[in-house]
């Protein structure tokens, strides 16, 4: 071995030339590094807020569970708040009585709360943003002396994103509850 000179491979270069290519070597490794890390943070770092997402089989609107009833002359008003339990907007398109007994003939029907005076026919459709609530009211001609053992329930039509959608709501599984003049609230006949 005797005094020989090591000598790089590549043959003899100048030392600035190798110093300047060890260093683009380096800094293009590190950059490297640093650009995937910072990528990798992007990708799994916190997600967004989810959109709320209703299980298949499910409508956007539903009852809320409170009620109103009002009696005018034979006239009787039944309403319920319904809420929009999904992320995006519903628009209301038409409301109907679900009466699987009888005794009552809808005249009217409107979107709004009980005791104001609807016109025939369905008024204007309404919207409910995500998460609002509203009332909807049907008034009905009262067929039968007494209506109490009546179930009245709402079908709901709505779009949503597109797509026309329909919910039957059971809101009244009778009308026990409310008052109306010509049920006697005694029950013993005297």
């Amino acid at each position: 071995m005797g005094g020989q000179l090591l000598r790089w491979p590549w043959g003899s270069a100048p030392r600035p030339t190798v110093s300047i290519a060890l260093a683009a070597l380096v800094a293009g490794l590190l950059l490297g590094f640093l650009g995937g890390h910072l990528q990798a943070k992007k990708t799994t770092g916190r997600p967004g807020p989810a959109a709320t997402a209703l299980p298949a089989g499910s409508s956007a609107i539903s009852a809320t569970g409170n009620q109103c009833a009002v009696q005018l002359g034979q006239t009787l008003q039944l309403g319920i708040e319904i809420m929009n339990q999904s992320d995006r907007t519903a628009a209301l398109r038409q409301i109907k009585p679900v009466l699987p007994l009888g005794g009552l003939h809808a005249i009217a029907s409107q979107w709004g709360t009980c005791g104001s005076l609807p016109g025939p026919g369905l008024e204007q459709a309404t919207s409910l943003a995500p998460g609002a609530t509203g009332w909807l009211t049907i008034t009905f001609d009262v067929t039968v002396g007494c209506p109490q053992p009546i179930p009245v329930g709402f079908k709901v039509s709505y779009m949503q994103a597109g797509r026309l959608a329909t919910t039957e709501l059971d809101s009244f599984p009778d009308l026990g509850q409310v008052r109306f003049n010509k049920c006697s609230t005694d029950l013993t006949g005297q």
